[in-house]
């Protein structure tokens, strides 16, 4: 199986394509250092890929593995935003938690001042008979 389009050429220097030198750190390009570590990884895996997919006898060009490094980029950009609102969520469920918790204890205080209220109306009532 093979991918090709009218300008394909086998690719031999996986290392060259956006890649930074050997010798530069990930800092030096620019970011934070962990932005930075992360897109080397994210290189790297990709760089993995693409070598796989060579062995397999597929030939890929520039444009297919920009795609491919696009799309990993992409992926990996969504599932660390959804990464962020779980917390979110959970400080939500949390916070209304606690809200019907108070609540609760509010509505049991009222109810049990209701309750001997109404116990000591009753005792006197029957002790000391019913006078209106």
């Amino acid at each position: 199986m093979a991918l090709r389009s009218s300008s394909s050429t086998p690719r031999r220097d996986l290392g060259n394509r956006d890649s930074p030198p050997a010798d530069s750190s990930p800092t030096s390009q620019g970011g934070s250092g962990n932005e930075a570590k992360a897109d080397v990884a994210r290189m790297t895996e990709v760089e993995h890929l693409l070598a796989d997919l060579e062995k397999e006898g597929v030939e890929i060009n520039d444009k297919i593995a920009s795609i491919i490094d696009d799309e990993v980029a992409r992926i990996k950009a969504e599932a660390e935003r959804e990464n962020t609102k779980r917390p979110k969520v959970n400080m939500r469920l949390l916070l209304d938690g606690a809200a019907a918790v108070a609540l609760g204890l509010i509505m049991w205080v009222e109810f049990y001042e209701l309750h001997v209220a109404l116990s000591k109306k009753v005792l006197l009532a029957i002790l000391f008979g019913n006078k209106k």
